[in-house]
């Protein structure tokens, strides 16, 4: 009877397993899961992007209500570091600085990353831009690279491209390694790099096309292929097809058109008919995509010497099927087309060239070009935004224009 009795007691015991209080998480616990959730936001989990603000709350009240004794362990400090970097509260650090709690030895690190998510680019420098990687947790080593990348970018791109290569080796397949392979995509298009941006964009698009960022970055990285001249050859435009090949094809497509766009309105030709006939290639029949991918082809052909290809394609646009912006960059298309057909009103006799004093420009393509840009100029207010509108900035690496993950004061 005495058995079954405890043997009652111990079923009993299980069956109310909260009669036991489980023990607290600590910060540097709750920051681990915050890593991984922020992995998983990464991995394109958009539930796990709307939890972020709920979970760095948490972590917040955690900080605000640990003992004083907690922060005699580094790891619990170095979580408090990681977590501001990560895109936590600074004023969660500030209070806990003020405690008086933080020991002596870790708090220069902890200044320097609440000074680099204020945006007090000097005292960041100072406390964060000489420590050594190798002597950091890896989970922290991580974080500080990125930082350090971002402080570095305008006085060295390229050590700062090189630590954005140390942050993705310390954190692969993290939100850190999504972060930092957008930002350096980008460095290296600045830089005219082609080779990396074509190899880094592939990267991208195979680890991280899903990412919940992804939209954004490519709507950015468009803008920066035609506006730095990355793709202005044919050749370098080639460089791009491994790139181009791992996009779906509806990425591919909404890609190219952005490119082209971009091209058309900056006066980029071969850029434009180029990213538009790629597009045109996995675009449906009679769908809008396809009547903005004639449109742009159409503009940038007009300018060439296949005018009257560019006329027709102008033409056949089905206005009703393109938003109010590119309907006024096809009403704009027109007026250059027609204009550049137009007979002189008068011709204007030319001064005589004395010696030594450069000749005339006679040549007809040099006098269209010139025409040309003059009636883009007049049609250029016309123009609006891209059509495709760009999810809100990464949340990624942390206060400007960082993700809500890695601290970033640039854009990740």
């Amino acid at each position: 009877m005495r058995r079954v009795v405890l043997a009652a007691l111990t079923l009993t015991g299980i069956a109310l397993g909260c009669a036991r209080p489980a023990a607290a998480q600590s910060i540097a616990d709750m920051t681990r899961d915050f890593q991984t959730l922020q992995t998983r936001i990464a991995a394109g989990d958009k539930a796990a992007y709307a939890a972020q603000p709920e979970r760095i709350a948490a972590i917040g009240a955690a900080i605000a209500a640990a003992k004083p004794e907690l922060w005699q362990s580094k790891r619990e400090t170095d979580a408090a570091v990681i977590y501001l970097l990560s895109g936590g509260q600074p004023r969660d650090i500030v209070h806990l600085l003020e405690t008086g709690a933080v020991p002596e030895s870790e708090a220069p690190l902890m200044r320097g990353a609440l000074a680099y998510t204020l945006g007090s680019e000097d005292e960041a420098v100072k406390r964060l831009g000489s420590l050594d990687l190798r002597a950091l947790s890896l989970r922290l080593a991580s974080s500080i690279a990125f930082a350090q990348s971002v402080l570095e970018t305008k006085r060295d791109p390229v050590k700062a491209i090189a630590l954005l290569d140390q942050a993705r080796l310390l954190a692969p397949g993290t939100l850190i390694e999504e972060a930092s392979l957008r930002r350096e995509a980008m460095l290296a298009s600045d830089q005219r790099d082609i080779d990396r941006v074509a190899l880094l964009s592939r990267q991208y698009v195979q680890r991280f096309g899903a990412s919940v960022y992804a939209d954004a970055f490519l709507q950015a990285l468009a803008d920066a292929l035609t506006q730095t001249g990355t793709v202005d050859t044919p050749d370098n435009f080639t460089k791009f097809s491994a790139f181009f090949a791992a996009l779906s094809p509806e990425a591919r497509r909404g890609f190219l058109l952005m490119v082209a766009r971009t091209a058309v309105i900056d006066g980029k030709c071969v850029v434009a008919n180029t990213a538009a006939g790629g597009a045109l290639k996995v675009a449906a029949a009679d769908s809008a995509e396809e009547a903005r991918g004639k449109l742009y082809q159409g503009a940038a052909r007009i300018l060439t010497n296949e005018y009257d290809a560019g006329l027709a394609e102008l033409q056949s646009v089905a206005s009703a099927k393109l938003d109010r912006h590119d309907q006024d960059l096809l009403a704009g298309a027109r007026a250059v087309a027609a204009f550049l057909r137009q007979p002189p009103a008068e011709i204007v006799e030319q001064p005589a060239v004395t010696a030594g004093a450069p000749a005339p420009e006679s040549d007809s393509a040099s006098q269209t070009i010139t025409l040309a840009e003059a009636a883009l100029d007049r049609t250029a207010p016309m123009v609006g935004p891209p059509a495709a509108s760009a999810p809100p900035a990464p949340v990624a690496p942390a206060p400007a224009n960082a993700p809500a993950a890695p601290a970033d004061k640039g854009s990740p």
